[in-house]
């Protein structure tokens, strides 16, 4: 048959007016023609689809079972399908095509595979994503996709199988919120081909928005995605927009039920109608609104009621918010299409997308009885249609029943649903089509569109395909990653016609580097293009039509005139010119009319051509809106007309007389009966084609009166600004409150305000304060004053105003405002992308330096946008010609740290190659880029540059490095290869620098992963400068080296010509002398890998760099690419390893190459010896005099040379005598050499790995132990000789504790500032020769000590020290509690207490050391006396037995009360988890326990003490004030699972004492009764356990006990592996979740100040690991008794947080301060407290010594181990110089009678 569709296009004006004379004449008679040849129509009668043949003068059709084509039946060619054209009985709701059937769908769809067509590509779908090396590095996109009408079909079939089984029929509404993808136009066809009314809401709005369009339609389900792509990065959809829609928000008249129905309980309360009342007119604007607005003006309504007691209130508040709490959102259903792989939150209302289409073609199948739909697909189209249409048929319609809803915004807050439909709709914008384009089945169209606008619903989707032409489908930006995107779409898929508005093209025009980005694209299949929907500049057009389509023409429309009104009609007729002029279309009588009170009768005139008036259309035609939905209960009946008297309201109000639609738009109209537009007539601006009403924008800025009650806001009037890029934009003039200021905090805070309520195309661009409105005497606001003063427009007559003064005052701030903007403009100094900042700057007179900076937190990581940025910054400089060099760094104190290493997990969990190659691709092509940069480009490198920053830097021509920056390829480490390039340029540089042995270099640097540090990059070629510490930054020196290489001087020249003379050579294969794999470098990283567990990532590395090496830098970095996809695919390399890293169980890394190993051979050690390069162990020493050695002997532990592991063991096992490199002090630390060192627990800690490895927070390959000791001072920093207080040969005791000197918070307590233990946290300790120490950790050694002595007791003693006199603050005559009091720290407390005055009762193990306690003065109590030394155990964890543990003990408690005179106020822990608890239990009423150590176990737990407090009370102890951030556990008070009253009394407490506020709930339902209750902005967020259950699945475990533990002595792995767990499924979700509603300025991170647990629930194991280290509480106010908890011992020990409780009270203390060291030495001197005679063990003897304490077989004193001390008992350096020079006399054979004082160094 022939074509569906035929067509007489206009060819002349003649023609257009006579076309357009016979619609005014007889529109019935056109339209009716129109609609029989656009569209099919369904006879019943028939049984066919028909449409007029107007070559056959008959209607033709298809079967509707079968499809066969024939004429019509019935139908004559005189008839028509329907009754009557045009039923205008109720207008303005007018009927067209009355009575006749037809379907959206199938004139989209169905039609065209009847015609044989189905093979036809219907969609074109490009993703947002780019790879820029696709199409032979001209890019493309990563995600593209080829539908025909046929897959179409089946797609739609699916769907529609999808939609019914949800139980939709026609008629009911649902609602799509999804990113520009093919899934969102499939269930939009399938919805048209059931008949079911959907409503397209874009994915920009606010999930406020979106409620209220959901309840507005009465939707019943909502499909939305899990979220989509923008500018590369993932955004969410369900998780951002649906959930929050439905669970935040509920239905106005659903909630005022909900506060009526409680109002009727309360017969106490007099006039609950009146209550009711104001709260409902309070609300009326709302359609929808959170819990928290009703309950807000419910408050401010019992404020005012006097009569009300408080006690009344309180209840009704509660009992309201309950009730809401219950109140939901009326969807039933939500279906989730998985579209990026974001994790999200599964409700009972979410059904995945994917099962129910699985179901679906599992159902189908099945009817059909096949096992696949491949097997029709050779069958012919029509058989293929039968099938499908005979699972899902397509539903006739009426003609009038809506298609769709699509919401446009209005002059007043309710929007505004617009109605179209299946008939007049469809039929007009196909119509369009022809006369505008004479658009064909052979066309492929591009518009630049979103499902969720008219453009969208008119010509992305239905226009093009009832024509059966091509329609390109783009997911994201037309100008991302640079604005040749779309002309590259266009030339890729031959566009030949494209539709945008004019605010990308602005962008476009203003850029001279855009231009060239998008003229480097082949546009010229275009026939024609149009701008649409949005006002057009001369300017615009002229540039549209000079470098895109020379037939580029105005289009518009709006949402409510449903398609094209306004165009230049095709046929060469009109004169196209840049002037901005369109036409209205033949069928489109328009006018352009002023307001005229003297015009008779009307009310108005004709404009005078050229005259600017409002834009009227005086004739209806059937694609304007149907009405405006409304009246949706009676939907479905004859009588239903949508909200009549609205759309009468809104736009046939405004003229008395005639049909005259009225849309608010103004107009010119010229004298060849063009038109140009000019914006708005009422207050609806127009943002990048986005209309959005300002009373709305308003509305959401004034909620900021209502959520705070000391809002600085006073009032707000929002007008439209001219934008350069979207057209307009919205600007909020602001009044401030009286009395108040309005800051960029407040303005920040009403952009989030606008953005949440109404989406961020609604958000004001910039705000303007101003003393005041212009205002009219009868107090109207004067927005026309406003917009006229912003355009420098005439102010028009300023006699109404009732303050004209006003107006200069807004003239002065408008200028103001705009010269800071054209002085940012007119400097141009500084571009900002998302991750990328270039600032220019001019170097000297004649030369430009562009500075570019990649900023990405916390570690600059080059993710794909962030590539996709730098690629196109890199070419706009490239093109420019202006810029003579350019300097390449990273924001803050790193370079570029890598990638996104989540993203690729992603990627590589669904095993996406396509996607997995897209950022090796994009960084090729970006670093490709500045490697084609003909001018210098330096990397200034101000920190870590590892991953894809080290192949960064490796593509600049000269990098300058600061001392402390690292470098490297840590990819092995994730189970992957460097994808960026590394494997190419690495090689290729280093091999330049130092041939053969730089490229091993290369191989075993990205074999290793470890970094190296700026000296090491520079040795290997990698780095050309370091810069000495504490000169200038890398910049600053890039900058002297470029103003010098301009001058004809400096290193830069030369280094700049051997660059290129590498790069150069990249085509040429490398020749070596030795392989490169048979290196032994190479030999020893590949077996230590192979022993880890690596060897196939090894071989990828291998595979890349040896293809590079043979066949060139070309075909290596393609090899690398595809080995990155692999790997990072291949479920055991990339999902494997990044899983293993990111939970911190990577397998170790191979060994760092050395000079000297560790363990070198005694040969070795000999020569280093007989050079001065080593010390023999005990050597004396002279600072000054001897040299200071390469090297050093040391104890400790190792990594394994065999696979990198460390070799932590048994202490007799694992520690050995090391030999290490002689570490260098930094300006604030001094070297020592150490002479004696104590032996403690740290070192065990160290050596076992238990709790946690050393090595897990530091690179390094040995770990030598050793906390504090005595020793000499050998060199000093600079600082510490400017200070002055130390000198060389100082004999000083070494304070172990470290911090971050530099940090604010050494103000706070010093342990706050990152506090360490040296030899155990992160370096090296005092068990070598030479110490590196800071300035604060060395005091002068005590006189009265011996050297033994003095180097004993410092942590041991220290640790006491601040547990008494800090942490317990211990008073005299009070009564303490001390465990292990016989040994090591607990007798150092005995002693300490006693000197004090306290009563003491130590806790011993044997009579023997009962008598040790009473020696001194103290009670003992034997835990080992047979009455109860079954009783030291855990709590068990079965609730049963816990009343009989409690029994078990009171004997012994009684016995230890009756020793001290009555209970205890202090107690002193350290034994470890089976001594807590009974530790614990010994404490009297108001008891503190103080515990530092752990030494039987780390899960502590206790059994809760009786008693009560309030919050109020709690919160003052724990020192809460304003300012601090606090954590509010919510739910195990809620006896009816919804109302926690205790919780609710402490958010109080924490609002009112001006603390930010976070709430952790148990439940969703709590959750959104807490947001109900109206706290404000105090209570910064509220994080539902239920929530993240769903959203994290297996991944996340609820707060509770601590779990069991493995023993940590005879299982660390497992130990270890199992506090990891605790860690990643509880403490980080949690604390992940907590932190953005806790941050501030003064804590990044987000921890609680305090955290308010519970006592109905052990979540104490959280919460002390949460909240914040040194100072944070956890308090309880509730009674304990009954209870038990549990804790991980060192999350409070080391961390010094508090547990504080009604009655009792847990105290984690951890060494000492400095400063508290110094007190303790002043004690000591002052003889207040003694040193214990130390055990001296030789250096040789320290295994032995350590494995007896982990045995606890140790005797009471401490271990001091001997380092350089030739006999004990000396005490000055005197003595010591004079033993040192007997014994070594001795040992040269010689005999001193005498030595004399000072005469040590002469006998060296």
């Amino acid at each position: 048959m022939s074509r569906p569709i035929a067509w007489e296009p206009l060819r002349s004006q003649a023609q257009e007016d006579s076309l357009r004379h016979s619609v005014i004449e007889s529109p019935e008679r056109f339209f009716g023609a129109v609609a029989r040849s656009a569209l099919h129509w369904f006879a019943a009668s028939d049984r066919q689809w028909l449409t007029y043949d107007s070559s056959q003068q008959c209607w033709q059709g298809f079967d509707q079972a079968t499809g066969d084509t024939g004429p019509a039946e019935y139908l004559e060619a005189d008839d028509t399908p329907w009754q009557q054209v045009l039923d205008d009985s109720r207008s303005p709701y007018l009927r067209w095509y009355v009575g006749a059937q037809t379907n959206a769908c199938f004139n989209q769809i169905d039609r065209h595979l009847l015609a044989e067509r189905g093979n036809q590509t219907a969609i074109i779908f490009e993703g947002d994503r780019w790879d820029p090396s696709k199409n032979a590095g001209r890019g493309g996109p990563v995600t593209e996709q080829y539908i025909s009408y046929k897959q179409l079909m089946l797609e739609v079939v699916l769907r529609a199988r999808v939609l019914s089984n949800l139980g939709l029929v026609t008629g009911d509404r649902i609602a799509l919120n999804m990113p520009n993808i093919p899934e969102q136009l499939f269930y939009i066809l399938a919805a048209q081909r059931l008949g079911i009314i959907y409503t397209p809401v874009f994915g920009g709005f606010s999930a406020k928005t979106l409620s209220d369009r959901l309840h507005d339609a009465g939707a019943k389900v909502v499909i939305t995605a899990d979220g989509g792509y923008r500018n590369a990065e993932a955004v969410p959809f369900k998780s951002q927009y649906t959930d929050p829609a439905l669970d935040n928000y509920v239905p106005r008249e659903a909630a005022l039920a909900a506060l009526n129905a409680t109002l009727a309980h309360y017969d106490d309360i007099a006039d609950t109608a009146a209550i009711a009342e104001t709260v409902s007119t309070a609300l009326a604007g709302e359609i929808t609104l959170e819990r928290a607005d009703l309950m807000r003006e419910l408050g401010a309504v019992l404020q005012q009621r006097n009569d009300i007691p408080a006690e009344t209130s309180a209840r009704l508040r509660t009992d309201v918010a309950t009730a809401l709490a219950g109140v939901g959102h009326t969807i039933e259903t939500v279906v989730v299409a998985r579209y990026t792989g974001q994790e999200i939150v599964q409700y009972e209302r979410d059904r995945l997308s994917e099962q129910l289409l699985a179901d679906a073609r599992e159902e189908c199948l099945g009817d059909l009885g096949c096992a696949s739909f491949e097997a029709l697909a050779n069958d012919s189209d029509q058989h293929f249609w039968s099938i499908l249409n005979g699972l899902q048929p397509v539903v006739p319609v009426e003609a009038n029943w809506p298609l769709f809803i699509i919401y446009t915004s209005g002059s007043t807050g309710k929007p505004k649903g617009v109605v179209h439909t299946h008939g007049g709709w469809l039929a007009g914008v196909v119509q369009t089509m022809q006369t505008v384009f004479e658009a064909n089945s052979d066309d492929t169209l591009y518009v630049v569109g979103d499902p969720g606008w008219i453009t969208g619903q008119s010509y992305l989707i239905a226009a093009p395909l009832a024509l059966g032409m091509t329609t390109v489908v783009c997911e994201g930006s037309p100008l991302f990653p640079h604005a040749g995107r779309f002309a590259s779409t266009i030339e890729r898929h031959k566009v030949t016609l494209f539709k945008a508005g004019s605010t990308f093209l602005k962008a476009v025009m203003t850029d001279p580097a855009s231009t060239r980005d998008m003229s480097e694209f082949d546009m010229s299949s275009l026939r024609a293009a149009t701008f649409c929907a949005e006002p057009v500049s001369p300017a615009v057009q002229q540039f549209a039509m000079t470098h895109i389509c020379s037939h580029y023409i105005n289009s518009y429309w709006a949402t409510e005139h449903g398609g094209i009104v306004f165009s230049c009609p095709a046929g060469g007729y009109k004169a196209l010119e840049p002037n901005a002029k369109t036409w209205a279309l033949p069928w489109v009588q328009a006018d352009v009319r002023v307001a005229d009170d003297s015009a008779e009768g009307s009310g108005w005139r004709a404009a005078e051509v050229g005259e600017k008036g409002e834009l009227v259309i005086t004739q209806p035609y059937p694609y304007l809106a149907h009405t405006l939905w409304g009246d949706k209960e009676h939907f479905g009946s004859a009588h239903w007309c949508g909200d009549l008297e609205r759309f009468k309201q809104v736009y046939f109000s405004r003229w008395a007389d005639g049909y005259s639609y009225t849309q608010g738009d103004y107009a010119r109209r010229h004298d060849d009966g063009g038109f140009t537009l000019h914006g708005r007539s009422d207050d609806v601006i127009n943002v990048s084609g986005h209309r959005i009403g300002t009373e709305e924008i308003e509305g959401a800025i004034l909620r900021d009166k209502t959520l705070r009650e000391d809002s600085p806001l006073g009032n707000v009037v929002v007008v439209g600004a001219p934008h350069d890029e979207k057209g307009e934009t919205p600007v909020a003039f602001l009044v401030a409150a009286p009395g108040r200021k309005l800051g960029d905090d407040d303005f920040a805070r009403l952009q989030q305000l606008v953005r949440s309520e109404k989406g961020a195309t609604a958000v004001p661009s910039d705000f303007l304060v101003v003393p005041g409105f212009p205002e009219t005497r009868s107090g109207k606001y004067m927005r026309r004053t406003l917009r006229a003063l912003l355009l420098d427009a005439p102010l028009g007559d300023l006699s109404t105003l009732k303050n004209p003064a006003i107006v200069d005052v807004i003239r002065d701030a408008i200028i103001a405002w705009r010269d800071h903007g054209a002085l940012a403009q007119a400097r141009k100094i500084v571009q900002v992308w998302r991750y990328i900042r270039l600032e220019t700057h001019a170097l000297n007179h004649e030369h430009t330096v562009a500075l570019l900076s990649i900023s990405n937190p916390p570690v600059n990581a080059l993710n794909e946008r962030a590539l996709d940025e730098l690629h196109t910054v890199i070419q706009q400089i490239k093109h420019q010609g202006t810029i003579d060099a350019l300097v390449i760094t990273g924001a803050g104190g790193t370079f570029v740290a890598g990638a996104d290493v989540k993203e690729l997990l992603k990627i590589g969990e669904v095993g996406d190659m396509q996607s997995a190659l897209t950022p090796p691709h994009a960084a090729q092509s970006a670093f490709a880029a500045i490697e084609s940069l003909d001018v210098p480009v330096i990397a200034a490198v101000n920190g870590p540059a590892l991953g894809g920053g080290n192949e960064l830097l490796l593509s600049c021509r000269y990098v300058i490095a600061a001392r402390h920056a690292t470098f490297g390829q840590p990819e092995v480490n994730l189970n992957l290869l460097p994808g960026y390039g590394g494997t190419q340029r690495l090689v290729r540089k280093l091999s330049a620098r130092h041939g053969n042995r730089g490229a091993v270099d290369a191989l075993c640097l990205m074999l290793r992963g470890r970094p190296i540090d700026a000296e090491w990059a520079q040795d290997i070629g990698l780095v050309d400068e370091v810069l000495d510490a504490g000169a200038e930054s890398a910049v600053e020196r890039a900058m002297q080296r470029l103003r010098a290489y301009f001058e004809g001087t400096g290193p830069l020249g030369a280094a700049l010509d051997a660059q290129a003379l590498c790069i150069a050579e990249y085509a040429q294969p490398l020749t070596f002398d030795q392989p490169l794999l048979q290196h032994p470098d190479t030999i020893i990283v590949l077996n230590q890998l192979t022993a880890g567990g690596r060897a196939h990532v090894a071989d990828r590395i291998v595979n890349a760099v040896i293809t590079g090496v043979e066949s060139g830098v070309s075909a290596g970095l393609e090899a690398e690419a595809k080995l990155f996809a692999e790997a990072v695919c291949d479920p055991l390399s990339g999902p494997a390893g990044i899983q293993a890293f990111l939970e911190k169980r990577s397998a170790a890394l191979p060994c760092m190459p050395k000079e000297v190993p560790p363990y070198p051979s005694e040969d070795q050690q000999s020569e280093l010896i007989e050079q001065r390069r080593l010390l023999p162990v005990g050597a004396s020493f002279y600072p000054g005099v001897t040299p200071v050695p390469d090297y050093q002997y040391g104890w400790g532990v190792a990594r394994s040379e065999a696979d990198g592991e460390p070799a932590h063991g048994d202490p007799i096992v694992a520690e050995r005598q090391l030999v290490f490199e002689t570490p260098t002090p930094t300006a604030s630390e001094a070297l020592v050499y150490v002479l004696a060192s104590e032996v403690n627990f740290n070192d065990i800690w160290a050596v076992t790995g238990i709790p946690v490895s050393p090595f897990d927070a530091r690179e390094s390959d040995v770990q030598v132990t050793g906390s504090g000791g005595v020793g000499l001072v050998v060199q000093l920093g600079a600082e510490l000789i400017a200070e002055g207080r130390l000198s060389i040969g100082d004999v000083v005791t070494i304070y172990s504790g470290q911090s971050e000197l530099q940090s604010p918070d050494q103000g706070l307590d010093p342990m706050a500032a990152d506090f360490r233990i040296q030899g155990y946290e992160r370096n090296d300790g005092s068990h070598g020769q030479f110490l590196a120490v800071q300035g604060p950790q060395l005091h002068p050694k005590l006189n009265t000590l011996t050297f033994e002595e003095a180097g004993s007791y410092g942590l041991t003693m220290g640790t006491i020290q601040r547990a008494l006199f800090t942490t317990l603050d211990i008073e005299p005559n009070k009564r303490l509690f001390v465990e292990g009091a016989a040994t090591g720290t607990g007798y150092d407390c005995l002693r300490s207490a006693l000197a004090s005055n306290l009563h003491c009762l130590g806790m011993v193990s044997s009579d023997a050391r009962a008598e040790r306690v009473t020696g001194l003065g103290g009670k003992a109590i034997n835990r080992k006396d047979e009455r109860w030394r079954d009783i030291f155990t855990a709590i068990p964890d079965d609730p049963g037995c816990w009343p009989d543990w409690l029994a078990a003990g009171e004997p012994f408690v009684a016995e230890a009360e009756a020793s001290l005179g009555g209970p205890i106020d202090y107690a002193v822990s350290h034994a470890g988890e089976t001594a807590f608890p009974r530790t614990f239990q010994l404490l009297g009423d108001g008891g503190v326990l103080a515990f530092y150590g752990a030494s039987s176990g780390y899960r502590f737990s206790f059994m809760g003490k009786p008693g009560s407090s309030t919050p109020a009370a709690v919160f003052k102890r724990a020192g809460l004030r304003a300012g601090r951030t606090v954590l509010i556990v919510y739910g195990p008070g809620a006896d009816d699972g919804i109302v926690d009253n205790v919780a609710i009394e402490a958010i109080e407490v924490g609002c009112q004492s001006g603390c930010q506020v976070a709430v952790l709930v148990d439940t969703i339902a709590q959750r959104e009764f807490v947001n109900s209750l109206g706290f404000g902005p105090r209570v910064r967020g509220v994080v539902s356990i239920e929530e993240l259950a769903k959203r994290l699945g297996d991944d996340f475990v609820a707060p509770g006990p601590f779990p069991v533990m493995p023993d940590p002595f005879t299982e660390p792995q497992a130990f270890r592996e199992a506090v990891r767990d605790f860690s990643d499924r509880t403490l980080k979700p949690i604390g992940s979740a907590i932190a953005p509603a806790l941050r501030n300025t003064l804590d990044k991170r987000g921890l609680p100040d305090v955290v308010f647990e519970r006592a109905g629930r052990d979540g104490l194991a959280l919460a002390s690991a949460l909240v914040k280290p040194n100072t944070g509480r956890v308090v309880y106010s509730e009674d304990m008794s009954g209870q038990r908890f549990t804790f991980y011992a060192p999350q409070v020990w080391t961390r010094q947080r508090r547990i504080l409780m009604p009655t009792a009270e847990i105290r984690g203390t951890h060494l000492n301060t400095s400063r508290e060291f110094a007190e303790m030495q002043e004690q000591i001197a002052s003889g207040f407290l003694t040193v214990l005679p130390p055990t001296p063990v030789s250096m040789a003897e320290l295994p032995e010594a350590h494995q007896a304490m982990w045995e606890n077989r140790h005797q009471g004193a401490n271990y001091v181990a001997i380092h350089a001390l030739p006999r004990q008992g000396l005490k000055s350096k005197d003595e010591l110089y004079r033993a040192w020079a007997l014994r070594d006399a001795a040992e040269r054979g010689e005999d001193i009678t005498q030595v004399e004082t000072g005469s040590a160094g002469a006998l060296l």
